[in-house]
């Protein structure tokens, strides 16, 4: 059977937080809940259910937005409606009904068949709505009601272009592994939060990334479930006399020599070497 032609789609992917930890009554509002939520977050973006493909998925719901969609527009309103909506759900509920987010955008190509819909596009985006760093931001930043999460393509095109409305310094790399060991990297933001917290400001290069497409000296791809690891530290270099010359002063762990009267001969040392025989 020939698989049918995909189409490309900007993705959105969200998760209630908490969810099966909830009674089943609870359970039952939080899933009609959140198609108010999201119905009022797409209609300050435009959009609406009509024009955009949903699938349920209990917890939460995979949306394919038509790629002619402006993208700067989506992203800010759609974080917006979502907070809105979200603060209005929880002056009417109590706690076991309390309502967060796990927001994912992406744009990549889907192919549809009928309930069925698959491609990469998809997959990366549930890798990252689902990742450990991003489950540990919500974790930390209590009064929010969201958090977002965008693909680095997303990140490149959308939030690195200095559109209105859209803060670049608001996003932080969210750096982990799959589990079939793949290292990922996400862009995260938190509505009314400066930068997300729990994540680091600079973490340096993506996981097993480096100049050059080599893998970075001590790298690996970092820990399952959450960020990355730092590598073993490279250990001091050992001097010698040979490395001291013209009374210079050798510093440093495992510095054996501080310099040489040239008039007398003499060397000193310090923590002089061991006679080893």
């Amino acid at each position: 059977m020939v698989s049918p032609d995909p189409f490309s789609y900007w993705i959105v992917l969200l998760d209630i937080e908490d969810f099966s930890l909830r009674p089943e009554n609870a359970q039952a509002t939080l899933h009609e809940e959140l198609y108010d939520v999201v119905e009022f977050a797409l209609g300050r973006a435009g959009l609406g259910f009509a024009g955009c493909p949903v699938q349920d998925r209990g917890d939460g719901m995979l949306i394919l937005v038509p790629v002619d969609t402006s993208p700067t527009r989506l992203l800010r309103e759609l974080q917006r409606g979502l907070d809105d909506a979200l603060l209005a759900h929880r002056a009417k509920y109590n706690e076991d009904h309390r309502m967060r987010l796990r927001v994912g955008l992406n744009q990549g190509l889907v192919i549809r068949q009928g309930e069925r819909w698959t491609g990469t596009a998809i997959n990366d985006l549930a890798r990252l709505v689902d990742a450990g760093p991003v489950k540990q931001v919500l974790a930390e930043a209590r009064r929010a009601l969201l958090v977002v999460v965008v693909s680095e393509n997303v990140h490149t095109s959308v939030v690195l272009g200095g559109y209105p409305g859209i803060d670049p310094a608001a996003y932080l790399p969210a750096d982990f592994v799959t589990k079939h060991g793949e290292p990922r990297r996400g862009w995260v933001t938190v509505p009314g939060y400066a930068a997300p917290p729990g994540l680091p400001a600079d973490p340096g290069e993506p996981p097993g990334r480096a100049t050059g497409g080599a893998q970075a000296p001590g790298g690996g791809a970092g820990r399952a479930g959450g960020g990355t690891g730092t590598g073993s530290p490279v250990p001091p270099p050992t001097l010698t006399a040979r490395d001291v010359t013209d009374s210079q002063i050798a510093v440093g762990e495992g510095a054996k020599v501080v310099g040489r009267d040239d008039v007398g001969g003499n060397v000193y040392y310090i923590n002089a070497p061991v006679d080893e025989r």
